[in-house]
């Protein structure tokens, strides 16, 4: 937890869980949690709360109109989720309690039943079997049956994903536009006179959307599938630039053929060009695995099959 945001959450009569800052607030179960490497959502509010449908619209609807500063909300199959972020977090500690009060009252203007019930179905947990569960980070008291139906959930969503087909070949096509495209940039941003990860990092973002929309399946195959796809159209996207320019250069000396021939001859006969090339294809691989690293982490996180609750 970043010490900004702890010292806040304390004072606020909050204390340390793990990696989450929890308490039973204003009358409601709660959990802030910070992720540092998000960098959309960093930190996020979870709410344990049951609501109707009816109550759930009128709740995102309250969120639109007051139209809070980089704020995400959403709705969790154990309540409410507040994900958000600011220009530094020293800002958005400032502005963190004020938020969640106003998270609470609308909550509570929407029906929104709080820590005397359970979050999935709406009893009584003095009536039930209840005990607090630790789910993605945060600690949620739930009845016991209520978990129990979510794991065989689980239980047969990967049940089902472990069986549905790879679709590589769909996957690649969706990968391969994405790399297409990151290649297209990367010619424009190195005619430009610079050499930048931004072509990787839209090759891997929008090889992995396609790949995805495609009806590739998210798994290992897709991450290999995808940064092999993206660094090879980079890396032969700027060998094409380089030939290119090359054989254009003899053009204008009034020589024709090759472009590759012209091209293999500067790199035997001239050894500054040879050293240039040299050196910008190892800015050009590295500035691009760069890029590729960060979506890589992305894709990570979003092929992890939940596990049960324990």
């Amino acid at each position: 937890m970043n010490k900004k945001l702890e010292a806040v959450l304390l004072q606020a009569g909050f204390t340390m869980k793990g990696a989450a800052a929890y308490a039973k607030y204003k009358g409601y179960e709660m959990n802030v949690t910070y992720v540092a490497l998000d960098n959309v959502s960093p930190v996020r509010v979870h709410i344990s709360c049951h609501t109707t449908d009816e109550a759930k619209s009128k709740v995102l609807d309250e969120f639109r109109s007051a139209a809070i500063k980089y704020a995400k909300p959403s709705f969790t199959a154990y309540g409410f989720l507040l994900g958000l972020n600011d220009f530094t977090i020293g800002k958005l500690a400032g502005r963190l309690m004020q938020v969640i009060d106003f998270t609470v009252e609308t909550l509570k203007n929407a029906g929104a039943l709080g820590e005397e019930y359970c979050p999935v179905c709406g009893k009584e947990l003095s009536l039930s079997e209840h005990k607090e569960y630790v789910i993605d980070g945060a600690t949620i008291t739930a009845d016991v049956d209520c978990i129990g139906d979510i794991n065989k959930l689980i239980e047969t969503e990967n049940a089902d994903f472990v069986n549905a087909p790879n679709n590589y070949l769909k996957g690649f096509g969706g990968a391969l536009i994405g790399g297409l495209v990151g290649a297209a940039l990367c010619i424009g941003i190195y005619a430009a006179g610079f050499i930048s990860s931004i072509s990787a990092f839209v090759a891997v973002f929008l090889g992995w959307f396609l790949y995805k929309k495609f009806g590739g399946k998210q798994n290992w195959g897709m991450i290999a599938i995808v940064s092999v796809v993206s660094i090879v159209c980079i890396v032969a996207a700027y060998l094409g630039t380089v030939i290119v320019s090359v054989g254009l250069a003899y053009n204008d000396l009034g020589l024709t053929g090759n472009y590759l021939d012209f091209f293999n001859l500067e790199m035997k006969a001239n050894e500054e060009f040879r050293n240039a090339f040299s050196r910008e294809l190892i800015f050009v691989i590295v500035f691009s695995l760069l890029g590729i690293a960060y979506m890589i982490f992305a894709m990570i996180k979003s092929i992890k099959r939940p596990t049960t609750i324990k």
